[in-house]
């Protein structure tokens, strides 16, 4: 068959990711004998035209499209990006017959709620590489669909959401394709914006039990490895085939298992690369070898996903860390010479002035050099956060929370953004 894959994520806030996603997808895809286009709308100035010239051009007979983000978690400047993507599919719909399957992030946390939104009948939840393979051939076959694994179905007024199949292991399938979705248009150089970022995946999976995070519904709770060499292989690739100077590693946590990580920057190291990499941490898993490690192959920056200061606030935000042991993260991070990059995810259960003092003073004591501030937290389906959000009355059972919905502690609603906004402008590096 010909595959049209579309990247629709236009969000430019923060660092702006290669769509590694939907590039993987397109490597599996490529793999299983289909003909494939790539359209990355990033850097489109007309997305919808885009996407007509190019179904026109390529006549597809199955469209991929990508919803790797519903909005931009922010409960007072929010941006609700699920319009956009309906506009690339209408603009699709009004071209071709050609069946349009919704896959990626912000999808699989809201299959039918997109779809319906959208108006569309399909889609694949979670991992794409299997099931979306699978999916094709039946289309091409014109065999039933209705018990394809990962399928998310609404049809002649009924809908159905089936299980995925097995966890794919990132081993069984190629590299992402990084020339249809041109990785080279993400080298990101300091000082220019935004920030376009080529990143790469090591391991998928986490099995930790953050209240809020929808993280395991995306990839599971299974932590599932790569072989370190050909992660390696990988990076080296960035640096030797695109020119990519610098990569973002996008595993929940870099630091877990130690042992793995350990092994993997051995094997970036025996490369001798140029390259500079960042990586997210676990303040839980930060050794000291396994961060020397880190920085001997090329590890610049770290983001450790501390999140509070407070001991009240992490036990309730089921951390599974100490302020010990971000303090101890911190300063270790410091003494290897790397740019760190904190977080505060305030007004949580519980949430009141003293903790904000207590994650505000440990910020200014450890002095990281970048602090990410968020106020309020986004309430997403099946996370333990949406239990608590439905006992306190903060949201209706059946509430459709496509639509961005926040959780924020009543003792801090009425005064938190204002004075984290007013202490952000305050304090260098600090951002909101």
């Amino acid at each position: 068959m010909k595959v049209l894959l579309i990247s629709d994520n236009r969000c430019r806030e923060n660092l702006v990711p290669f769509p590694l996603g939907i590039a993987c997808i397109a490597a599996a895809v490529e793999q299983a004998g289909h003909e494939i286009s790539c359209l990355d709308l990033m850097f489109s100035q007309d997305p919808a035209a885009d996407t007509v010239a190019r179904i026109r051009s390529f006549q597809p007979d199955c469209i991929g499209l990508s919803v790797r983000n519903i909005d931009n978690q922010d409960k007072y400047r929010g941006e609700f990006y699920v319009p956009d993507a309906r506009e690339i599919a209408d603009a699709a719909r009004s071209e071709t017959g050609a069946p349009i399957v919704l896959g990626g992030a912000g999808f699989t946390i809201f299959p039918l709620e997109c779809l319906e939104f959208m108006d569309l009948e399909m889609g694949i939840v979670g991992e794409g590489e299997r099931s979306f393979a699978e999916l094709l051939s039946r289309l091409e076959a014109g065999a039933p669909l209705d018990d394809t694994p990962g399928l998310a179905l609404c049809r002649d007024g009924a809908s159905l959401i089936n299980p995925p199949g097995p966890h794919a292991w990132p081993g069984l399938f190629p590299p992402p394709e990084r020339e249809l979705f041109d990785v080279t248009r993400y080298n990101w150089k300091p000082g220019c914006t935004p920030p376009f970022v080529a990143n790469l995946q090591s391991r998928r999976g986490c099995h930790l039990r953050c209240i809020y995070c929808s993280s395991p519904t995306i990839e599971g709770r299974m932590v599932r490895a790569r072989e370190p060499g050909a992660v390696a292989a990988e990076l080296a690739s960035l640096q030797n085939d695109y020119g990519i100077g610098l990569a973002s590693f996008v595993d929940s946590l870099f630091n877990y298992p130690a042992d793995y990580t350990r092994e993997l920057c051995r094997e970036i190291i025996s490369r001798q690369l140029s390259l500079r990499w960042i990586a997210n941490l676990n303040p839980l898993y930060c050794d000291r070898e396994t961060m020397a490690l880190m920085r001997e192959a090329g590890c610049a920056g770290i983001s450790i996903g501390n999140e509070s200061g407070s001991e009240d606030i992490l036990a309730s935000l089921k951390k599974g860390f100490s302020k010990r042991e971000v303090v101890e993260a911190v300063n270790a991070s410091k003494e290897l010479g790397f740019r760190i990059n904190c977080f505060l995810l305030l007004g949580g259960p519980g949430e009141n002035e003293e903790t904000v003092k207590e994650s505000v003073d440990l910020m200014l004591e450890l002095d990281p050099g970048m602090v990410r501030v968020t106020v309020g937290i986004r309430i997403y389906p099946g996370c333990e956060m949406h239990g608590i959000a439905l006992r306190e009355g903060v949201i209706e059972p059946g509430q459709n929370l496509l639509y961005p919905t926040f959780y924020i502690s009543r003792e801090t609603e009425p005064w938190l953004y204002d004075y984290m906004r007013e202490l952000c402008d305050e304090h260098e590096g600090w951002n909101l």
